[in-house]
C-alpha cells in the first residue's frame, strides 16, 4: 500500500457466490442479492442487496473478488457491482486455511459502476501461477469479446486523489466504464450469438488461452501484462549468440594464460 503497510487478500478456497434475484415484476419492489457463503461451515460471510435490479444476472467468482452485472430498472441501465474481500493489515495463519479457525469476518469493499452496453457473457483470465494481473472477459451481444483490466474494477478507486493513491497507482473513481476499441480481442471477427467463455492456463505464465462459443466458436490467446517472459520477434539471436560464444572462449584464453602466469611465477 502507499503507506508502504500490507493488505492481505482473503483467499477462501471453500468460498461461494450465491446471486438471488426477485420473482416480483414490479419495478420499484424487484432486487437482486448476492450472498458469500462458506461451503464448510454454511456461514454467511457477506451479503448485499441492488435494489431496483433484475436480471439477467451475469457472476463471475475470482480470488478474492466477485463481480456482477444487472439491470437497473429505475436507471434504466446495466451497472457493474464489485465485490472484493481482505483479512485486512494482520495475516492469521500464512500456512494453512480453515474455515473452522477463522475468528474474525474479512474486510468487504464494494463499488458499482455504469457499463454503457448490454452482456451477453462473462469470465475472467486464468494463468498458470495467477502472478500475471487479471481481466475480465466480457462478451457483448455485438459479437466483440471485451477484455476489461481488473484495475478499472478495484473497489479501492478513491473518489479524492491523495498521494497514497498515486503511490499504489490506483485509478480515481469514475462511475462510466470506458469501453476501447483496442480491448476487443477478436478484433473484426465476431461471434455470433455468444453464449459462454472458456479460461485455460498455458505453460507460459503471461499466457491465457480463451474460447468463446455460441453459433461461432473463436479462440485465441490473450496476454493481460503482456508478453514479459517470451522473447520479441525481431530479437537479434545471431548477435547473442555470437557474444555469448566470444565470452566463452574469452574466458577459456583468459583462464589458460592465468595458470602459464602462475606456473611461470611459481618456477621462479
Amino acid at each position: 500500500m502507499g503507506d508502504r503497510s500490507v493488505l492481505y487478500k482473503y483467499l477462501n478456497p471453500n468460498l461461494l457466490a450465491v446471486v438471488t434475484e426477485s420473482t416480483d415484476t414490479h419495478q420499484e419492489r424487484s432486487f437482486v442479492g448476492t450472498f458469500l457463503i462458506d461451503g464448510v461451515t454454511g456461514r454467511i460471510i457477506h451479503e448485499a442487496v441492488q435494489r431496483k435490479a433484475r436480471g439477467p444476472v451475469h457472476c463471475v467468482h475470482s480470488e478474492n473478488w466477485v463481480v456482477y452485472v444487472y439491470w437497473n430498472t429505475k436507471s434504466r441501465r446495466n451497472e457493474f457491482s464489485v465485490l472484493e474481500l481482505f483479512e485486512g493489515t494482520e495475516l492469521y495463519n500464512s500456512t494453512v486455511f480453515s474455515s473452522l479457525d477463522r475468528p474474525h469476518m474479512p474486510q468487504v469493499l464494494q463499488q458499482s459502476y455504469i457499463f454503457p452496453a448490454p452482456i451477453s457473457t462473462m469470465e475472467a483470465t486464468l494463468t498458470e501461477k495467477g502472478i500475471t494481473s487479471r481481466h475480465l472477459l466480457v462478451g457483448l451481444p455485438s459479437g466483440n469479446i471485451l477484455s476489461l483490466p481488473k484495475m478499472f474494477l478495484d473497489p479501492r478507486r478513491p473518489e479524492i486523489v491523495s498521494e497514497q493513491s498515486r503511490e499504489e497507482n490506483l485509478i480515481p473513481y469514475a462511475p462510466e466504464m470506458p469501453i476501447r476499441t483496442e480491448w476487443f480481442i477478436n478484433y473484426n471477427q465476431t461471434i455470433s450469438r455468444v453464449r459462454g467463455i472458456y479460461t485455460a492456463p498455458s505453460g507460459l505464465e503471461s499466457t491465457c488461452l480463451v474460447v468463446a462459443y455460441g453459433l461461432d466458436i473463436y479462440q485465441t490467446r490473450v496476454y493481460p501484462s503482456k508478453q514479459f517472459d517470451v522473447l520479441k520477434d525481431d530479437y537479434d539471436y545471431v548477435l547473442i549468440s555470437s557474444v555469448l560464444f566470444g565470452l566463452f572462449f574469452a574466458t577459456m584464453i583468459s583462464k589458460r594464460l592465468a595458470q602459464v602466469k602462475l606456473l611461470n611465477r611459481a618456477w621462479r
